[in-house]
């Protein structure tokens, strides 16, 4: 990596470059955690820097997120960082300065999950509805008591006293039984409000992770993304969930009982409101704390998931090296790594609310005892004494309730801080206003002067230059690394190139709309991926509502007919997952029936014999002449035999075109194409 890219040891800022691909850069910077006057500043400064497209600067964790265009100048992030932090304490912007007020993530979030207005309605009115009957239900219980308490007279005066017994314990049973009825509709709609938020979130995830470029994918984990739609949505719906049904009970409680008792007795009341503004202290000390302990354990949680999920794909190479052992123990390591981590987080959580929870019970303890001195002393009657104690072990349920709120408000919080770069993230790679009508594309496929790395330091192609007639074959050849499957990325617009362009039908590609442009290309990749599901539904996937002459026919033209007898099922047989269940040939020859029964006017197949017997690629090469007579083909090729009759053939060295031609002009040549030809041929193999 570029020097202008390293972290500096001995820097005060604690630089660490954490991951890098091109146009996303993500660092840690100690010096900024905890500091929201140090990391607004920097953020704002990030966004004015020429080629910057989006900058996330997050206190808590430390992290800082650069997102920039990857063909335009180099960005040595690093460097720019430690620049602006130097420059705004230069400026003055110690410690204690004001800076604008750093936005709740969690709170974005849900301003964009969060059910419509109407959908909240119905179950913040029944949680109302809920509260009043058992706030009447608490006054009944207060007249049990203070009726009970009353010495009972004989004769009429004491029929009297039991006839009202007796209404209070009806009317008591009555709405015991509302009570319940409410309670179970209250929790069941707020469950539903939850799910719809998980749902919305989700679905917005998913949206926005589908129509990000490669670079996206390259810069993330599969096991990371699969926890963001799975583990942290499912946190915010049970914080919305299970968290909003609370906060709405609790905020009544407070506010209803709290203003009956200042009524009562303001004395009381302020001496037991005393510990509340005492409350904010713990999450004052510990809020930081908390913060890292949950974005440790989201990260550990990542990297158990994509430990896991290596493991399990490559279980057969796994056991194949005899590594069983070492997996057990290196899965079990990381397993007991991220225990450590929940418990660590929880700890810290159950500290925060078990402070506050002592704090107010041992206000209460002494406000109750002060009251009952009051009773004693005849300067509280003991009505308003009863009520008190009563309503006071309410607020305090209400209180001690802050111990699961605040567990699931900063397990959601910390999801928030994890989800939202994603749904801010914009593709690099955007749509342009042309739109393409497939069916007149001639299929004319021209590089002019490409030039492409990955990194903006090394080149992995230079300009290369060349010209597909509509119709024709071209091969593309050359020695592993040389830039052959890239070509066919950039075509597709995977990448975007780093100097000069690629045009189709004479259009550039940068200014067609990108769905037009992929629809016009039909791609077989040298790593096949088949979707879980059947044999019908693979064949099938770019052109779902084809007919199943349709798909036989696709599946004749690329010699894979014969699947169909041989794989239990045929169409409707079951590929398992990654298609696990076929041989390499056979999920090789699925793709291009794939990618035949997609009909688009130019047909990229990269590598597409290498899983192919030589029986079978012969026949596959007299499929691929037939198709070539009404497409535009290129053809990237490690067995020569197969772009043999190409109308040309260009020979890829190190990124450049070395050689051009037809396959006789190139054998005659001498050069790289005839050497790999020899040793291909003098091997004995049969390539006609």
């Amino acid at each position: 990596m570029n020097s202008g890219l390293r972290a500096n040891q001995a820097d005060p800022w604690g630089l660490r470059l954490r991951s890098f691909t091109p146009g996303r850069q993500r660092w840690d910077v100690q010096a900024i955690i905890a500091k929201p006057y140090l990391a607004q500043p920097l953020e704002d400064a990030l966004l004015k820097h020429p080629g910057v497209q989006c900058a996330k600067v997050n206190p808590t964790s430390g992290r800082v997120l650069i997102l920039y265009s990857p063909i335009g100048p180099r960005l040595f992030a690093g460097k720019l960082i430690k620049d602006t932090l130097e420059e705004i304490v230069a400026l003055g912007r110690h410690p204690g300065s004001r800076t604008k007020k750093e936005p709740n993530p969690l709170y974005e979030v849900l301003q964009r999950s969060l059910p419509s207005k109407g959908q909240l309605a119905v179950p913040l009115l029944v949680s109302g509805l809920h509260f009043l009957v058992r706030f009447v239900e608490g006054l009944f219980v207060i007249s049990t008591i203070k009726t009970g308490g009353d010495k009972l007279t004989e004769g009429k005066a004491g029929q009297k006293q039991g006839k009202s017994l007796l209404f209070v314990g009806g009317m008591g049973l009555l709405l015991n039984s509302l009570d319940g009825w409410l309670r179970y509709h209250r929790v069941r709609l707020w469950q539903r409000v939850g799910q719809q938020t998980q749902q919305n979130l989700r679905a917005q995830l998913i949206a926005r992770i589908e129509k990000q470029d490669p670079v996206f994918f390259d810069a993330r984990s599969t096991g990371n993304l699969m926890n963001l739609l799975n583990q942290d949505t499912k946190r915010i719906g049970e914080f919305v969930g299970r968290g909003g049904e609370q906060i709405v009970d609790n905020v009544l409680v407070l506010v209803v009982y709290g203003t009956m008792m200042l009524a009562t007795s303001p004395t009381l009341t302020l001496m037991a409101a005393v510990p509340v503004a005492l409350l904010l202290l713990p999450s004052r000390l510990l809020r930081n704390t908390i913060s890292r302990s949950y974005a440790r354990r989201d990260e550990l949680n990542d990297k158990f998931s994509q430990m896991l999920e290596n493991n399990l794909a490559g279980i057969i190479d796994v056991k194949s090296f005899t590594a069983e052992e070492r997996e057990i123990r290196r899965i079990s390591g990381g397993g007991e790594e991220l225990t450590e981590a929940h418990s660590a987080a929880e700890a810290v959580s159950s500290l925060e609310s078990g402070m506050g929870r002592v704090i107010y019970s041992t206000g209460f303890a002494l406000t109750a005892a002060y009251g009952g001195q009051l009773v004693a002393e005849g300067k509280l009657d003991q009505e308003s004494y009863v009520r008190l104690v009563y309503m006071f072990p309410r607020i305090l349920d209400a209180l001690a309730s802050l111990e699961v709120l605040t567990r699931m408000y900063h397990g959601a919080n910390s999801s928030a801080e994890r989800i939202l770069p994603v749904l801010d993230a914009l593709p690099l790679i955007n749509s342009g206003p042309v739109r393409l009508n497939r069916s007149e594309v001639r299929g004319e496929v021209v590089f002019e002067n490409v030039s492409f790395g990955y990194r903006p330091e090394v080149n992995v192609l230079n300009n290369v230059s060349f010209r597909l007639q509509s119709g024709e074959t071209l091969g593309i050849v050359g020695r592993t690394g040389s830039g052959k499957s890239t070509l066919l990325r950039l075509l597709m617009r995977f990448y975007e190139v780093g100097e000069g362009r690629i045009l189709i039908d004479g259009q550039d590609i940068r200014e067609l709309d990108l769905q037009d442009l992929r629809s016009a290309v039909s791609l077989v990749s040298q790593d096949v991926y088949l979707f879980q599901g059947t044999v019908r539904d693979n064949v099938a996937y770019g052109r779902p509502e084809a007919t199943e002459t349709e798909i036989v026919e696709a599946m004749t033209e690329a010699e894979a007919k014969e699947l169909l007898s041989t794989i239990p099922g045929g169409l409707n047989a079951e590929v398992g997952e990654r298609g696990r269940k076929l041989s390499g040939g056979q999920k090789q020859r699925i793709a291009i029936a794939r990618a035949l029964l997609k009909d688009a006017p130019v047909l990229a197949l990269d590598e597409v014999t290498s899983h192919l017997d030589y029986e079978t690629e012969a026949a596959v090469k007299r499929s691929i002449r037939e198709v070539s007579t009404e497409k535009s083909v290129i053809m990237v090729a490690h067995r020569l035999a197969l772009v043999r009759n190409a109308d040309k053939i260009i020979v890829l060295d190190s990124g450049r075109i070395r050689e051009e031609g037809k396959h006789e002009e190139l054998v005659a040549n001498g050069g790289i194409y005839a050497s790999l030809w020899q040793l291909q041929t003098g091997a004995g193999s049969d390539f006609e």
